[in-house]
């Protein structure tokens, strides 16, 4: 508890008492270890193509975090999905798919990663 006491108009005293309980950073801790832990098995993983052998990481924008974000960031030209039930879809499937485990849809890999762009086929 914080007070401060200052004097006002005609000798007047005026005291103000601020209480700081800090419930939100209590509750708000266990999604920042979640985050935290989420993000550094994120950089754990690699991963490589057909094309190329040579192992690459994910996106540094990792929007895979959206889920326990109020607002997804996603890289530049990726669509923003703001379904819960999406997103934690999203995430299962990358852990599914990293322990060998056939996985669903909405993984969206083709925006996490940086699998280069198809090209166009012109006649």
């Amino acid at each position: 508890m914080d007070e401060y006491i200052s004097s006002i108009f005609m000798n007047g005293i005026n005291t103000i008492a601020i209480h700081n309980t800090c419930e939100d950073s209590l509750l708000a801790s266990p999604l920042i270890i979640d985050l935290v832990i989420l993000t550094e098995l994120m950089t754990r993983i690699t991963y490589s193509t057909n094309d190329n052998e040579k192992y690459q990481s994910f996106e540094a924008v990792l929007s895979i975090l959206s889920y326990l974000l109020k607002a997804p960031l996603v890289p530049s030209g990726t669509p923003v999905i703001n379904a819960l039930f999406k997103q934690h879809r999203c995430i299962t499937n990358i852990f599914s798919a990293c322990a060998g485990i056939a996985m669903d849809t909405d993984m969206l890999l083709e925006h996490k990663t940086k699998l280069p762009k198809p090209m166009k086929i012109q006649f």
